[in-house]
């Protein structure tokens, strides 16, 4: 999998300085972290799973979720957990059969309606783990963590590759608890433990806004909510402290396609999504769920890093901290202290090294242009 391998041999040259470097479930966790990036959620009845994976249906696809819980009515549940072991089945006949080549598989996760789910589907996840790359636990607690790690560890021992868990934080406990930051500190202690089984951090902020009969419009973006943006800074202060975990941004509900939106002359969708991205980014976030495919591009376009900011990072990992505290920018239009701007260059580097460096004078809204061939807007 390659992010932007969809472009024209042309097109990835003149818009950027560095392509994207390949990767799969395997690549290293260090690195993989960060290449969840946009993940596009699909229920987990639809019947056409293994078949988007091997047409290629959906551009740009590079990580998805099969949900089990908020996507699927309770009442259909049970069919589709069958549905998923069926879509599983196949995937993983078309990967072994050659059908379907591992550079068009995208990171795949289920998530699961609670622990007791995934204790159930265990044996699920370790027959299908050339596949899968591992659960989505929603709600999680205290008590629902430690069980779900012990549970991932367990799959871990009996499959072929690695298998990891990424937890929603979105419960009502940590909206309501008294102390915010001693009960994250306590998740994070109990994660600890099992940290290499930990791909990202994500952040149930509609579950969170709907708590208290809250939706977001289309021109606000989650960090102008103030009861949830003070809980996403408690988790980005707890989990991102030295980079320690990859925490992921929340949903953004509102999509629309390019050809619609510049045929009612309304950009909102497309603008508030990433005005959110850079958002996200700016408060130490990196990937963002997404529940369409018109999302997909505009999130990934994101984070491709520009010319001057990757430029920046190379020169403060590479300058001696012995003999220099700090140095101009590329531009001369800023200042780079190199101890403390050295988490914040490796961050850059990673995210260099998966989605590509921009050329000096392109960014997200000239590869929307170029992709979408649809003049200039944005």
């Amino acid at each position: 999998m390659r992010y932007f391998n969809y472009l024209s041999h042309g097109d990835r040259k003149s818009l950027f300085f560095r392509e994207p470097a390949p990767f799969d479930k395997t690549t290293e966790r260090e690195m993989l972290r960060s290449a969840v990036g946009g993940l596009l959620y699909i229920p987990g009845g639809n019947p056409t799973i293994a078949q988007i994976l091997q047409t290629g249906k959906v551009q740009g696809l590079a990580s998805m979720a099969i949900c089990l819980e908020d996507a699927v009515g309770d009442q259909e549940r049970e069919e589709a957990v069958l549905n998923v072991e069926k879509q599983l089945s196949d995937i993983r006949r078309a990967l072994l059969g050659g059908s379907l080549s591992r550079d068009r598989l995208p990171l795949l996760f289920v998530r699961v309606k609670d622990v007791d789910m995934l204790e159930r589907l265990a044996g699920l996840f370790v027959e299908n783990s050339p596949v899968l790359t591992g659960v989505i636990l929603p709600k999680t607690t205290r008590e629902s963590l430690q069980r779900a790690l012990s549970i991932v560890e367990t799959i871990n021992q009996e499959a072929k590759e690695p298998f990891y868990i990424m937890p929603i934080l979105e419960s009502v406990e940590l909206m309501l608890c008294d102390d915010r930051i001693s009960l994250l500190r306590e998740l994070a202690s109990i994660a600890e433990p099992f940290f290499d089984r930990i791909l990202n951090i994500r952040i149930g902020a509609t579950d969170l806004c709907g708590l208290y009969g809250i939706r977001r419009n289309v021109d606000t973006p989650i960090y102008q909510v103030a009861t949830v943006a003070s809980c996403i800074a408690d988790i980005v202060r707890v989990f991102g402290l030295g980079d320690r975990y990859t925490i992921s941004g929340p949903v953004w509900e509102y999509y629309s396609t390019i050809a619609r939106a510049r045929a009612l002359q309304n950009w909102s969708e497309v603008e508030g999504l990433m005005q959110e991205v850079a958002l996200d980014q700016q408060n130490g976030i990196c990937g963002k769920t997404c529940v369409h495919p018109t999302q997909l591009l505009p999130v990934q376009a994101s984070y491709a890093v520009p010319y001057e900011r990757y430029h920046d990072a190379v020169a403060i990992l590479g300058g001696d901290p012995g003999r220099v505290g700090v140095m101009p920018s590329i531009r001369h239009n800023k200042m780079n202290e190199l101890k403390p701007h050295a988490l914040w260059a490796n961050k850059m580097l990673r995210q260099a090294e998966l989605y590509g460096v921009y050329q000096e004078n392109t960014d997200a809204k000239g590869l929307l242009r170029a992709v979408y061939n649809e003049g200039d807007y944005l």
